[in-house]
C-alpha cells in the first residue's frame, strides 16, 4: 500500500524532530543553523516529507532543491531520510518497505519543481554503490546521464556517482484538462490518482503558467503565444474526446455537470501536497460548507478556535489569506466564504468568477444532485 505523503516547507521548529531522527547527521551538527541558512538562500528550497496515518503526521525525511537557476530553469535534488528504519512512524528495515516512502517523496518534489516552480530540468547525484536510491530514481522516470568521478563525499571520502536527470516534458501521468463555460475556462491539473489544482481564466487571457500554457497550445484552445481562443471556438468541444489522466478526466466531467446545474457536489479525489498546517485546516473547514450556503471569514476562524471570539478576530485576516492561496478553487469552495460585511474578497479564482459561482449556486433550477 502506497503511503499518503505530503511535503511542507521546512521550518526552524522542525529542527528538534529532524535531529532526533538523525536525518541530517551526514551534513551538519547544528540543524537549526542549517535550516536558517537554507531559508536565507534564494538558490535553495527545502521541504520536510510527512507520512499521514491514523497516528497523525509523521516527519521522516528532508528533501531539497539546490543550485536553483532561473536562467536555465534547473535545479539539483538532495534527499535525506530517517535512520534506523524509522519512516513515518513505522519500522521499515527492508528495502521493499522503505521504497514507497522514498519514491512518493521524490515524486512530490519533482511535481513541485516542474509544476509549481516551472523548472525545465532537475538532476540528482547518487553514489554509484547506492543501488537502492538508483532504483527509486528510475521508478520516478529519472534517467542516468553519466558517471562522475569523485563527485560526492560519503563518510569522509570522495566517491564516483551516477548523475540522473528528468525534464518537465518527460514527467509521466500528469497533465491539465480544461472546461469551457460561458464566463471563461477552468484549468484542472493532476494525475490518475488525484487533482492537485484548479485555475480560472477569461477568454482571450494569456496563460503564463508553463504546463497549462503548453497543454492549451497542444490541444488547440490557445494560440502559439498561449492566448485562449474566444468563447465558442470549436477546439473547446474537442476537449471532451481527448485523453487526460483519469482523475483529471473525471473532474472535467463533474465540473461540466456543475456548470450545467446537474451537480451540487464533487466526488473527484482532490489533494494538494503543499500548504501549511494552518492553511490545510482552513481548507478542511471550507470543504464542509454546503452548496448555496455562505460563511464569513470570522465564522471559519471561530470554528478553528473553538468559539474563542478574541482569537478568532485576530485570525480572520489569516483565514482570508489561506482562501486566497487555495490551490483548488471550486473543489474547495472558498467562493462560499465572504467578508462579514458581505464583500466578495479572498478568492484565488478572482472576484468575477466568485460572483458568478455564488449566483450560479443560489439561483436557478437543478436537474439532479
Amino acid at each position: 500500500m502506497v503511503p499518503q505523503i505530503s511535503l511542507s516547507p521546512i521550518r526552524i521548529m522542525d529542527s528538534a524532530r529532524i535531529k532526533e531522527l538523525g536525518i541530517l547527521d551526514s551534513v551538519t551538527d547544528d540543524v537549526s543553523a542549517f535550516i536558517r541558512a537554507v531559508l536565507s538562500d534564494t538558490t535553495k528550497k527545502y521541504f520536510v516529507s510527512l507520512s499521514e496515518s491514523t497516528a497523525g503526521k509523521q516527519l521522516y525525511g528532508v528533501l531539497g532543491l539546490e543550485n536553483i537557476s532561473s536562467r536555465n530553469a534547473s535545479a539539483s535534488i538532495v534527499m535525506f531520510f530517517a535512520k534506523n528504519g524509522d519512516l513515518g512512524g513505522d519500522a521499515c528495515y527492508r528495502d521493499e518497505d522503505r521504497e514507497p516512502y522514498y519514491q512518493s517523496a521524490l515524486d512530490h518534489l519533482l511535481r513541485y519543481a516542474f509544476f509549481t516552480m516551472d523548472l525545465h530540468r532537475v538532476s540528482l547525484l547518487i553514489p554509484a554503490s547506492d543501488t537502492f536510491t538508483e532504483k527509486v530514481a528510475v521508478a520516478c522516470q529519472m534517467k542516468q546521464e553519466a558517471i562522475l568521478d569523485d563527485a560526492l563525499m560519503v563518510d569522509g571520502a570522495f566517491c564516483e556517482a551516477g548523475l540522473f536527470y528528468l525534464l518537465d516534458s518527460e514527467y509521466p501521468d500528469y497533465s491539465v484538462g480544461f472546461v469551457a463555460f460561458h464566463n471563461g475556462v477552468i484549468a484542472i491539473r493532476g494525475g490518475n490518482e488525484s487533482v492537485e489544482s484548479t485555475r480560472f481564466y477569461e477568454y482571450g487571457q494569456k496563460i503564463e503558467e508553463h504546463l497549462e500554457k503548453s497543454v492549451a497550445i497542444r490541444t488547440g484552445i490557445a494560440d502559439e503565444f498561449g492566448v485562449l481562443k474566444p468563447e465558442g471556438a470549436p477546439e473547446y468541444k474537442d476537449l471532451a474526446i481527448m485523453e487526460f489522466p483519469s482523475e483529471v478526466k473525471k473532474c472535467m466531467t463533474e465540473i461540466a455537470e456543475y456548470i450545467s446545474k446537474k451537480r451540487t457536489r464533487f466526488t473527484v479525489s482532490a489533494y494538494t501536497p503543499y500548504g501549511s498546517d494552518f492553511q490545510k485546516k482552513v481548507w478542511e473547514k471550507v470543504l464542509k460548507i454546503p452548496y448555496g450556503v455562505t460563511k464569513s471569514y470570522e465564522d471559519i476562524a471561530l470554528e478553528l478556535t473553538g468559539g474563542d471570539k478574541v482569537t478568532a478576530r485576530n485570525l480572520t485576516r489569516a483565514v482570508g489569506a489561506a482562501c486566497r492561496d487555495n490551490p483548488l478553487p471550486l473543489l474547495v469552495p472558498c467562493h462560499r466564504v465572504i467578508g462579514k460585511d458581505g464583500k466578495l474578497v479572498g478568492f484565488s479564482g478572482g472576484l468575477k468568477f466568485k460572483e458568478f459561482l455564488l449566483n450560479h449556486e443560489m439561483f436557478g433550477i437543478h436537474i439532479y444532485q
